[in-house]
């Protein structure tokens, strides 16, 4: 286990925060604050709604002092949702294309994202994305970035003991969660969720930060076993009529990785 501070050696904003959706960003605020990452994020977080988040995240990196990268609020959420269902793995194939290109460029050394956890497709699809491109990067330079995942569903300061050894933990001060918790109560569009989140795990679990080296492999021999929560969930809602079509591990998620390797060979 490392502290966090060993994590940065390229200078100010030498790491990358990559994630889905503007908000995934207030898991990691602490880490935010000491490193002040470039950050990325793949949609504009409006769900089904079409309201933005941008907005909030653009307050909140200020705040931090990140700044917003290449990648920033893309696609509506709703685009990108079509996008898996119609079979569209080029445009996935070319955003790790372009993360890689950035990387390379802005030096980055390090790299934190979502984690595959089977909850929601378009942050699985995020950290294939990343791995894809840190892979990319490898095989272009020869350099190895750090790169980690970090949870948004499961408990925010639980950490299986068989990642402990590789991962780097953030143990937060008081005043440091006070400004977390500050935060994310202030995120607007996030108020129900954070309140939710609050109740189920308690306040203290917010102060332990972990960022783990990439579990891509674990999680996805677990899906070879059971179907992520996503689609289960989805299959429930087709067979109450409130659905048409839900997006399906192996049809529509998985082919992502498939190609996102595929380009890189």
């Amino acid at each position: 286990m490392t502290s966090v501070g060993k994590t940065e050696s390229g200078g100010l904003h030498a790491t990358a925060l990559i994630v889905a959706h503007p908000g995934h960003e207030l898991r990691v605020f602490g880490w935010m604050e000491k490193l002040r990452p470039i950050y990325c994020c793949i949609t504009e977080g409006s769900g089904g709604n079409g309201s933005t988040r941008i907005a909030s995240t653009g307050a909140l990196l200020h705040t931090v002092g990140a700044i917003p990268g290449p990648i920033y609020g893309r696609y509506p959420d709703k685009k990108v949702y079509q996008l898996l269902l119609n079979g569209h793995l080029e445009v996935f194939a070319q955003l790790a294309n372009e993360l890689a290109d950035f990387l390379v460029e802005a030096g980055i050394s390090c790299v934190a994202g979502d984690a595959v956890e089977g909850f929601n497709p378009v942050h699985d699809v995020c950290r294939f994305v990343i791995d894809g491109a840190v892979e990319r990067v490898r095989r272009r330079t020869g350099r190895v970035l750090q790169n980690y995942d970090f949870v948004l569903d499961g408990k925010p300061d639980a950490c299986p003991e068989s990642l402990r050894s590789g991962v780097t933990r953030l143990d937060l001060d008081e005043d440091s969660l006070d400004r977390k918790i500050e935060a994310a109560l202030a995120y607007r569009e996030l108020r129900q969720e954070v309140d939710l989140a609050l109740g189920r795990f308690g306040r203290a679990a917010f102060g332990v930060e972990y960022l783990r080296p990439t579990t891509t492999r674990i999680m996805l021999e677990q899906f070879d076993c059971e179907l992520p929560a996503y689609e289960r969930y989805g299959q429930i809602r087709v067979n109450e009529r409130r659905y048409a079509e839900i997006i399906r591990y192996r049809q529509h998620v998985l082919p992502v990785r498939q190609a996102i390797e595929q380009e890189n060979q």
